[in-house]
């Protein structure tokens, strides 16, 4: 139930021009990935047997979360 209210919210998010859901989506995600050790791009990645990928996948995610973040409550500076 959680995710179709989830996946709605986004969509009505994405319809009314907000990002800023999708950047706390995306820093959400990031989270468990620096405990677990595995990042998913196209297939998984783990910080043991690729470690510079899988600092720039969370390091991507961060940055655009909190860019897509700002954007909504900065609107100037986007």
């Amino acid at each position: 139930m959680l995710n179709y209210v989830s996946f709605a919210l986004l969509m009505a998010a994405t319809a009314m021009g907000y990002q800023s859901l999708w950047g706390v989506l995306f820093l959400y995600w990031t989270i468990p990935n620096f405990y677990s050790g595995y990042a998913f791009l196209l297939s998984n990645v783990t910080r043991d047997e690729d470690p510079v990928l899988f600092w720039l996948i969370q390091i991507a995610w961060l940055v655009l979360g909190l860019v897509m973040v700002a954007a909504d409550f900065f609107p100037s500076m986007a």
